[in-house]
């Protein structure tokens, strides 16, 4: 699998991956959801690091790890019932729903690409099987659409405009996780057609 070069050098590799993805036009309105949850869920993923640390450091008190797990515990809770309040934004400003057909840390392949065109900037909402309650928001180019595309390919593309490093390094991670994924079940299949020969 080769890996996709950025403008700023950095490769992505990308995978295959059905995931729940809302978008909608970019509007000002729909920036002011987006920006009010983006600086929410960037706090508390500053926060959850900083416990995550704690939790690794050698010598930690065994209360620290208590207290750590029932505040990491917390925040879950937090982020599930922050995510059903903002459903109702969801729908008000990213009305398409589809899924992902392929992802990386660059962009996406789209499904069902609903009232897009080649060079239309959208506003999106994705949600990561790890956290589905933490979305992930930015925005997004089209870059292309297939009127009918081959077997296993996406009849849209669109890459990440304007994402958080915190949410890009979320989806690098997603990634290399589904490619163990494939791997590991590329492996299993492989042996197990070696013990029927």
């Amino acid at each position: 699998m080769q890996p996709e070069q950025q403008s700023d050098g950095r490769n992505f590799y990308r995978t295959t991956a059905k995931l729940t993805v809302r978008y909608g036009p970019d509007t000002a309105e729909a920036r002011r959801a987006m920006a009010v949850d983006e600086e929410l869920w960037r706090t508390q993923s500053n926060l959850e690091q900083a416990a995550r640390n704690v939790l690794e450091m050698e010598g930690s008190a065994a209360s620290d790890d208590a207290t750590l797990t029932v505040l990491r515990w917390l925040d879950f809770k937090l982020d599930l019932i922050l995510y059903h309040l903002r459903l109702s934004q969801h729908e008000l400003h990213f009305p398409y729903v589809t899924h992902t057909t392929d992802i990386s840390g660059s962009g996406m392949g789209l499904a069902d690409p609903q009232g897009l065109a080649v060079g239309d900037t959208i506003l999106f909402v994705l949600e990561l099987p790890d956290a589905p309650y933490r979305a992930i928001y930015g925005s997004a180019k089209v870059i292309w659409l297939k009127e009918n595309p081959k077997p296993g390919e996406a009849p849209c593309a669109v890459q990440l405009v304007d994402i958080s490093e915190v949410d890009r390094e979320r989806i690098v991670r997603f990634t290399f996780q589904q490619q163990r994924r494939e791997l590991a079940k590329r492996n299993e299949e492989a042996v197990d057609q070696e013990v029927v020969e």
